[in-house]
């Protein structure tokens, strides 16, 4: 498991679209750290659409600068569902799909092949993000 601290400014509302509320949500930065990858969460955007349904989904683009000044490209796709009635964090459902794109030629490369799941929570401005390889 890898895990993720980014920071992020207040939520930006756009206004209605025609599949919900568009939201965007300043990334700020943070840390990455993992087994086999860790680094700076660099500066982003997390596009969010609260549907009419009641879920939000998220399609969060930013970099990681890895300890070794690699530049990976990560695109994290997610839902967030709080049912009525939710009475804990324990009752919000926040799973993800992040996705990495590390130069072919760098020792990340491995990145490129690979299947990823997560989940996150929140604590104050800080997102907590936890990325698991699925094996």
């Amino acid at each position: 498991m890898s895990e993720g601290h980014v920071s992020i400014a207040d939520t930006i509302t756009l206004g209605n679209s025609k599949v919900g509320e568009r939201r965007w949500v300043p990334i700020l930065g943070g840390r990455f750290e993992g087994p086999g990858f860790s680094g700076e969460v660099l500066p982003g955007v997390d596009w969010q659409i609260m549907r009419p349904d009641g879920v939000l989904e998220l399609d969060a683009q930013y970099a990681i600068r890895a300890t070794d000044g690699t530049l990976v490209k990560v695109r994290n796709r997610a839902i967030v569902y709080i049912p009525p009635g939710a009475a804990s964090i324990n009752d919000i459902y926040v799973r993800s799909v992040p996705e990495f794109e590390a130069p072919r030629e760098s020792a990340l490369a491995w990145l490129n092949r690979a299947i990823f799941v997560g989940t996150a929570g929140l604590a104050g401005t800080t997102v907590i993000i936890r990325v698991f390889k699925v094996c």
